[in-house]
């Protein structure tokens, strides 16, 4: 019966039929048929018609069944037989038949990319071929699965297949993220490679918010991990495109196809590391949550699929290795400078520690002596900046981030130094940190010290912290620092964020430090009263007087309860007493005295700058700022004891520049300083004083205070030779008697006052006349000429005042000799008698004088009189000229030049009158001064 069947129903119509019913989905006939005609339809062309005409939708479970019969080899009627089936087919000829089948185009079991895979086993093709069919048309990834899954056990390359391909798909779209609509086809996930698939599997977590962490370790876990498991079928794959295209070589093609090789050579856990690196980059926080929670490529969910006995340990344990440096790399490439960063920092090397099975650093959070002997020097020559490089962090060749006991403890120094800086104020990133430490120069670590502790006074001024930042600054320079001991010495590198730094340098920028902070105590404990110190005393003295003048310069008041001066004043007070002797520290004293005197005036310098500390000392004359306080203040010259502390304290100071003898004695030399001051600023008061119309006031400091003196350096020398030398520096003394004297009086003065002034201004300009210069002596003649002419006139004016008074008198006595005034008596004719002879011997006398002061005298008779006056009249410039000749110490305070506004008297006990005695005394001058330039012989003495 079997054959008659067969006869009316040949093999054509038998394949019609298959196809008739797969593409209606009518399995169970399709099973029956291909159960009965076995000879006919093979298990090649029942899979061909099922892939090509079985539609998508059709439920997995219908046709499961029949897909294992036809790998078994072994197929059944079902136990439920459908209708019969030959109806339509016997309508058929053969021949149509035939030309039907011929057009069926059946599609192949293998597609292109699938030609390159293991073996060739029809029902691998199939399932594969039909699993893209199915994502394609209907997009359901868990019948992909159903489909899949009976079949895992017949052949590995599926089992890779599956759990590379449609288990983390099927997370991804449906486990993880059923919110998100898919983003692949399946045949689109197949071609995913390299790093952008890594990024493309793990772009969903970013977009998880506060949860983003956890679910990209979820992610790495559960999608990139079974991805990666299809590295090396991708990687075949990938080869056996390029030998398709090799026929076609040419330049171009060769290196690409080279490129192709060597990144065909990358694992792809490669990518993934780079992938946290470059993560920790842009959230290192993230990076290291990954880094802590995910143990690496030992660390992947197959979902059951796979046992992880069949992993190749030793591979496995390269991957892990390189996964270790990954993490190593993140902290390198950090950014972050807060104490959290640091904190997530150490446990990522603590986690690497133990995922190697390595040496744990110690403790974060204790700096105590470290032990460095993991660093030795050979490993330190290894360094190099380029493998501070982000595309060289991942090499294997890189010692600093290669995982082993000498990086790890290097990157433990250096995470605990960076949490110290961040502690001290003055944050630094880990990546800056390590290159400041391995390859940093003097000049940068000093740089940093300097940063570092200019941050320390803002954030601390507790004396017992303080002591604590020393300890940890030293730290810093050298990590072997052990507390209170001096360096330690040995064949270890020395190593540290200031390690280029001299020990003796670093304690010098803490003492500054320290004085900025004004932690006096704990500078003073330190630095003078130990019995080792760290640094020797003449530096300590020469650190704190720099500190001292800082603050002076930055100070914008002089007064010492204010700003800079208060605190330079305060250090100078902490350290006096351990350096009693010090010349420095009297300087700074004397100079911190004028300073604060100077602030109780008004003072502005040119262009309206106001005054400022710092101007004394970059002014090259500061004795010149107490001229400007004279002349800016009114009546302020009357304070000349101030103004010559001022400038006395200035000179002790040592910022007045010494005149033109160089004594070797200094005490002489500072004598004669402290001198010519107080003689400079009485001339500059002398000045203010004219300035401001005082001439009482100016006449006396000339009389009282000015006066010709001798340096303490020529006291050894002759006679002749110091009185040359003292008139040829004293040249304040002249040139203020002659400023004085050339001064002119108000008009509101009376008549009796402008005698006294004339006299006194004659009596200065005789002084300048004495002291000053032959080449100035013809002006101050000129000028002396004008005042006694000036006097001449006064007193003749004067006198005939008198003499028109007394006549205006007589005149109004009558005649008869009786009074014109009530009760008067008139004069008896003896009265009358002797007025008659006495009025004309009067006139006489007046007469003879008169021809007298008029008479021309010669100029030699003018000097010769003039030095008989010089020599027999008590003048007081006498004693002022024999003072040049005697030794004077210090600033006199006697009179040599007041005069007696008594008259003289001569050897013949005559009445000789003041004028009369300086006209005498300035041609007695001239006697000797002028006389020679006409030839003239000297007068015989008196």
């Amino acid at each position: 019966m079997e054959s008659g069947k067969r006869s009316n129903f040949g093999e054509a119509g038998i394949i019609l039929e298959a196809v008739r019913f797969a593409t209606s989905a009518d399995v169970g006939s399709l099973h029956q048929l291909v159960a009965r005609e076995t000879d006919v339809l093979q298990l090649e062309l029942v899979l061909r018609i099922l892939l090509t005409y079985l539609p998508e939708s059709t439920e997995t479970h219908k046709y499961i069944n029949l897909l294992q019969q036809l790998a078994n080899g072994q197929l059944h009627q079902p136990a439920q037989p459908s209708s019969p089936f030959v109806q339509r087919s016997q309508n058929l000829s053969d021949q149509d038949a035939q030309h039907q089948v011929r057009q069926l185009h059946l599609l192949p079991l293998a597609e292109e990319q699938d030609r390159h895979a293991e073996g060739t086993d029809p029902i691998f093709l199939f399932l594969i071929h039909r699993a893209r069919k199915i994502d394609l048309e209907t997009g359901s990834i868990p019948e992909v699965q159903q489909l899949l899954e009976p079949f895992l056990d017949r052949d590995p390359y599926l089992r890779t297949w599956m759990i590379s391909n449609i288990l983390p798909l099927r997370r991804l779209d449906y486990d993880y993220y059923p919110h998100i609509d898919g983003a692949y086809t399946l045949e689109a996930f197949e071609k995913l490679e390299g790093r952008p698939a890594i990024e493309s599997l793990l772009s969903r977590s970013a977009r998880a918010g506060d949860d983003e962490t956890n679910q990209s370790v979820r992610d790495l876990r559960g999608v990139v991990g079974p991805w990666a498991y299809g590295e090396k079928a991708r990687k075949r794959r990938k080869t056996h495109h390029d030998r398709r295209r090799s026929s076609l070589t040419t330049p171009r093609t060769t290196e690409r196809s080279a490129k192709s090789e060597k990144e065909s050579d990358r694992s792809t856990w490669s990518d993934v590391n780079e992938w946290i690196v470059d993560l920790a980059l842009r959230d290192f926080a993230a990076a290291a949550d990954i880094v802590e929670r995910w143990d690496g490529p030992n660390d992947v969910d197959y979902d059951g699929f796979s046992d992880d006995e069949e992993l190749d340990h030793d591979i496995h344990g390269v991957l892990v290795q390189r996964y270790a440096q990954a993490g190593l790399a993140t902290i390198h490439v950090s950014s972050g400078t807060s104490a959290s960063t640091f904190e997530r920092a150490f446990g990522v090397l603590k986690r690497v520690a133990r995922l190697l099975r390595l040496e744990e650093p110690p403790d974060f959070e204790k700096p105590q002596r470290s032990n460095t002997s993991t660093l030795s020097k050979d490993y330190l020559d290894k360094l190099s900046e380029i493998h501070l490089l982000h595309n060289a962090l991942l090499r294997p060749d890189n010692p600093l981030t290669f995982p082993e006991n000498p990086s790890l403890g290097f990157a433990s120094y250096v995470l605990r130094s960076c949490s110290l800086l961040q502690k001290l104020g003055h944050p630094k990133a880990y990546r800056a940190t390590a290159k400041l430490v391995a390859f940093g120069r003097r000049e940068e670590h000093l740089e940093e010290l300097h940063k570092t502790l200019q941050k320390v006074p803002v954030r601390t001024r507790d004396n017992g912290s303080w002591a604590e930042v020393r300890e940890q600054i030293l730290w810093l320079r050298d990590w072997r620092y052990e507390n209170s001991k001096p360096d330690v010495s040995s064949e270890e590198p020395l190593l540290g964020v200031f390690c280029r730094v001299p020990r003796v340098d670093v304690e010098v920028e803490i003492l500054k430090a320290l004085l900025r902070a004004s932690c006096y105590t704990v500078a003073v404990h330190v630095y003078c009263t130990q019995d080792q110190r760290p640094i020797p005393e003449d530096m300590v003295e020469k650190t704190v007087i720099n500190a001292v003048m800082s603050f002076y310069d930055g100070a914008s008041n002089g007064n010492r309860t204010r700003g800079g001066i208060r605190k330079a004043s305060e250090i100078l007070a902490a350290f006096q007493s351990h350096f009693p002797e010090s010349k420095s520290f009297s300087e700074a004293n004397a100079l911190m005295a004028a300073t604060h005197s100077m602030s109780f005036y008004s003072l502005t310098l040119q262009h309206g700058v106001p005054f400022q500390p710092v101007n004394i000392r970059a002014s090259k004359d500061p004795l010149s700022l107490v001229g400007r306080i004279l002349e800016q203040n009114p009546r302020s010259y009357t304070k000349l004891d101030d103004m010559v502390e001022i400038g006395q304290n200035l000179v002790r100071a040592g910022l007045s520049s010494p005149g033109k003898s160089q004594p070797t004695d200094r005490s002489h030399r500072e004598d004669d300083n402290l001198l010519e001051s107080s003689r400079r600023i009485t001339a500059m008061a002398i000045e203010a004083s004219l300035s401001e119309g005082d001439f009482d006031t100016a006449y006396s400091y000339i009389v009282n205070r000015l006066s010709p003196t001798v340096s303490a350096a020529s006291k050894d020398e002759p006679a002749p030779q110091k009185r040359q030398e003292q008139k040829d520096e004293d040249d304040i003394s002249w040139r203020s008697a002659y400023l004085a004297g050339r001064a002119t009086p108000p008009k509101s003065i009376t008549s009796q006052s402008s005698v006294r002034l004339l006299e006194q201004r004659m009596e200065l300009l005789s002084l300048a006349l004495i002291l000053a210069p032959s080449s100035q002596l013809a002006e101050i003649l000129q000028v002396w000429r004008a005042v006694e002419g000036d006097l001449t006139s006064l007193l003749a004016r004067e006198a005939a005042e008198e003499d028109q008074w007394n006549s205006k008198g007589d005149s109004s006595k009558p005649s008869t000799g009786s009074s014109n005034l009530p009760g008067g008596f008139g004069p008896s004719t003896v009265d009358t008698d002797q007025l008659a002879n006495q009025k004309p011997r009067r006139q006489s006398r007046a007469t003879a004088a008169a021809a007298n002061e008029e008479a021309p005298m010669g100029l030699f008779d003018v000097a010769r009189g003039a030095a008989q006056a010089f020599s027999k009249n008590a003048f007081p410039l006498r004693g002022a000229a024999s003072a040049m000749t005697s030794p004077i110490e210090g600033v006199t305070r006697n009179r040599p030049l007041s005069m007696s506004s008594d008259s003289g008297s001569d050897g013949k006990g005559e009445r000789v009158r003041k004028r009369d005695m300086v006209a005498n005394a300035v041609t007695g001058g001239l006697a000797s001064g002028i006389g020679w330039m006409i030839g003239a012989p000297a007068p015989p003495k008196a």
